[in-house]
């Protein structure tokens, strides 16, 4: 409460900002991926969220993991690569039933 971590992370979604702490003080969670993927899910309910929802992960995260500007930077480039992968039929291998 005195963090200022009550707002949610992604509109319309339950997530709040002090999750993502939370996940990591308690729960060993140490990378953006880890949270937008396992941790919250919502990079698999929404993934135009989950992107907008990074840098305040980031954010979050570095304050808690004492990140510096390159592993930020790490984090913002891995994040977006990940949420890529939702983005294209070229990801997935579709099969013809033969």
């Amino acid at each position: 409460q005195n963090e200022n971590l009550g707002k949610r992370l992604a509109h319309g979604y339950p997530i709040l900002e002090a999750e993502v702490a939370y996940c990591a003080r308690h729960e060993y969670c140490e990378t953006v991926v880890d949270f937008i993927a396992r941790r919250s899910r919502l990079a698999f309910l929404d993934t135009d969220a989950a992107r907008r929802a990074v840098p305040r992960v980031i954010e979050i995260l570095a304050g808690e993991r004492k990140w510096d500007k390159s592993r930020k930077k790490e984090e913002l480039l891995k994040a977006q690569e990940f949420l890529e992968t939702f983005k294209s039929s070229r990801n997935a291998q579709f099969r013809d039933g033969k």
